[in-house]
């Protein structure tokens, strides 16, 4: 999909004017990408995964992975939560994915979530891609670029307990109450970035 580059600049305004997305949402996206999606608020969580699947803006158009963020956003008194991704090509599942990544969707996504964080306040980022990130070098390796340059002074956090592999876990195997915990990620992105000098 095209992105108006002036638009991403006055981000908020444009959110706000917009007509084809419910009031109070904010959405980047079409039938086949997804930049972000969200309901902003004065203290707001930013969720990363690793890529969208179908939801849409709306309550009624959302997947139940959206809808656990929203409850356990909530739950932490966030009134602001916004879902943003490692690679935004919708798949139904993340098995869909394709094994070489497309570098200028990669710039735009990178480009969009800089234009994010400037426009909205974030006060934390929850990591949340579960394994899918070990499938594809390229969702570990973009990873570094964006929490290098993303226009937030905040801490990331994982919830619950890491996977077996060492990832932060999916939203879907995460129970309400579960603790938010420091999560290291410019280590974890390097190892990513910097894979081929220490193997």
């Amino acid at each position: 999909m095209r992105i108006d580059s002036r638009k991403l600049e006055k981000m908020a305004e444009w959110m706000e004017k917009r007509e084809d997305i419910p009031k109070g949402w904010i959405y980047l996206g079409d039938n086949t990408e997804c930049y972000f999606i969200g309901q902003p608020g004065k203290r707001n969580i930013l969720v990363f995964l690793a890529n969208p699947g179908t939801s849409n803006p709306g309550d009624n158009n959302i997947d139940s992975t959206i809808k656990k963020v929203k409850n356990l956003a909530a739950e932490d008194m966030y009134d602001g939560w916004i879902m943003a991704y490692l690679y935004p090509l919708r798949t139904k599942d993340s098995k869909e994915l394709p094994e070489n990544e497309d570098k200028k969707l990669l710039e735009k996504n990178l480009k969009v979530l800089i234009a994010l964080t400037k426009a909205y306040k974030i006060d934390a980022v929850w990591a949340s891609w579960g394994n899918t990130i070990d499938t594809r070098f390229y969702l570990g390796d973009i990873l570094y670029d964006i929490q290098e340059k993303l226009e937030c002074d905040c801490e990331w956090y994982y919830r619950g307990k890491m996977t077996s592999d060492g990832n932060p876990r999916h939203p879907k195997y995460i129970k309400s109450g579960e603790e938010y915990r420091w999560f290291p990620v410019c280590d974890y992105a390097a190892n990513w970035r910097y894979a081929d000098v220490y193997f």
